[in-house]
């Protein structure tokens, strides 16, 4: 689906406010709400929209500590992944992303403190395929996702 100039707008208005009415970002753009509804639509049904979500503060759930979690894993010959197995079943990883290059993973964790990344990092070392971790802690969020749209 090609998205027109009409279309990123509306989309940087709802990254901006998830909530934001359809005649409220109608009023922003000079268009018409029933206009915008339709373009909503469009794009959630062609899948450009795939759903919409509430950001929150982790320091206030308990999660303060921001860890980038760089993994290098040896393939396991007839046995299923352990390690993404693990990245989809622990809560304080909040992405984990196969990458190409030198590492094989790239995780994004969320902890309560020092010594629950450190616990973490002690699961995910006693894996039988991964061979490495090196971890930085994230010291200042410069932006981040759920922050506004962009192209």
């Amino acid at each position: 689906m090609e998205l027109d100039h009409l279309d990123h707008e509306i989309l940087a208005r709802l990254g901006q406010d998830g909530r934001a009415t359809h005649a409220a970002i109608a009023r922003e753009l000079g268009m018409s709400g029933p206009a915008v509804y339709a373009r909503v639509r469009r794009m959630e049904l062609s899948g450009v929209i795939r759903g919409y979500s509430v950001v929150t503060d982790p320091a206030a759930l308990g999660s303060p500590l921001l860890a980038i979690v760089r993994v290098t894993t040896r393939p396991l010959v007839g046995e299923g992944d352990s390690f993404e197995a693990m990245a989809l079943a622990e809560p304080r990883v909040v992405a984990c992303y196969d990458v190409d290059g030198e590492d094989s993973y790239v995780l994004i964790a969320r902890c309560a403190s020092p010594e629950d990344l450190r616990r973490l990092l002690l699961r995910i070392r006693s894996l039988p395929q991964v061979i490495r971790t090196v971890s930085s802690i994230a010291l200042v969020t410069v932006k981040e996702p759920g922050a506004g749209a962009s192209k």
